[in-house]
């Protein structure tokens, strides 16, 4: 090595490998604090998860001392409505707030890009801003994406408990709690990233971006339960599921924030859940995938003036 080389002058200017550090270990390393308090909610929906888990237990031995007509149909502590009660609302903080989370999240740190002007610092250098959104966006899909998925886990395995040992009661609470969550769960928060990249790109504003975001997420999530897209993808629905539900915005009933549509949920057997839950994720990374093409869009309109 010479003896004249220049000294390193920054963080990212360092001799061998420090110097093209790419972008994804970069946005990682920008967004580790927002993975961890993004993870805080979800570790306490693990932590009561687990420990409501114990109920069945005590669901199981109250049935086998009063038996299945007085559980399902008495009132006891731990019969089958406290439950699935508990179930339910369990579920309510997975089924739509992570998506409404990281729709917010993306729209933030999306507008915060063009608020500090740092898209105008990405113009001068060799990433194209195409690039620079794109790998930022992946990531914050890969993180949110990854800390939604151990609740969602932990929440199927209790629901199959329950619903394995007939310990939830009958209706539309047992649909919700059953079908509602899985993968779907996870395809809805990348709905949420896509309509946050969109916001963001489109608004450039902190505050817009914030209150936009989680509402075209959940208008495009309503759009799709009340169009019953899935029907055209699962196709063995059709001749299970008859009307629509006249209640509710738009025809649409809610579990939390989550549109549905009771007509179809009331419908599904056990033997549908995969068929639906793959495809309505479909549809929602449809939605997704034609989302973040209008942002990349935005952003080519947006940049093209630099």
């Amino acid at each position: 090595m010479s003896a004249t080389t220049t000294a390193p002058t920054g963080r990212l200017t360092r001799p061998g490998p420090g110097t093209r550090m790419p972008l994804v270990l970069i946005a990682v390393r920008q967004y580790r604090w927002i993975a961890l308090v993004v993870a805080l909610p979800a570790a306490r929906v693990c932590v009561a998860l687990l420990r409501h888990y114990g109920s069945w237990a005590d669901a199981l031995a109250l049935r086998d001392r009063v038996g299945g007509q007085e559980y399902h149909f008495g009132r006891y502590a731990h019969d089958a409505h406290q439950v699935t009660a508990q179930l339910v609302n369990d579920g309510a903080s997975l089924a739509f707030q992570p998506a409404l989370l990281a729709a917010v999240v993306t729209a933030v740190l999306t507008a915060r890009e063009w608020e500090s002007r740092r898209v105008v610092l990405a113009l001068t250098q060799s990433v194209t801003p195409r690039r620079w959104f794109t790998v930022r966006w992946a990531v914050l899909a890969a993180v949110l994406a990854a800390v939604t998925v151990p609740p969602v886990v932990l929440y199927r395995i209790s629901v199959v408990h329950g619903f394995g040992r007939n310990l939830l009661t009958f209706g539309a609470e047992r649909q919700n709690a059953y079908y509602t969550i899985g993968p779907v769960t996870v395809a809805h928060v990348l709905l949420g990233v896509a309509a946050g990249a969109l916001a963001g790109t489109f608004l450039r504003r902190t505050l817009p971006a914030l209150v936009a975001a989680p509402v075209l997420t959940w208008l495009v999530a309503g759009a799709l339960v009340r169009s019953r897209a899935v029907l055209l993808v699962d196709f063995p629905l059709f001749s299970k599921v008859d009307g629509f539900h006249p209640g509710g915005i738009v025809g649409l009933q809610f579990y939390d924030a989550l549109p549905q549509d009771s007509y179809l949920m009331n419908s599904l057997t056990p033997g549908d859940y995969w068929g639906y839950q793959i495809a309505s994720s479909v549809l929602v990374l449809a939605a997704a995938a034609l989302l973040t093409a209008a942002a990349l869009r935005v952003l080519r309109r947006r940049t093209a003036a630099y």
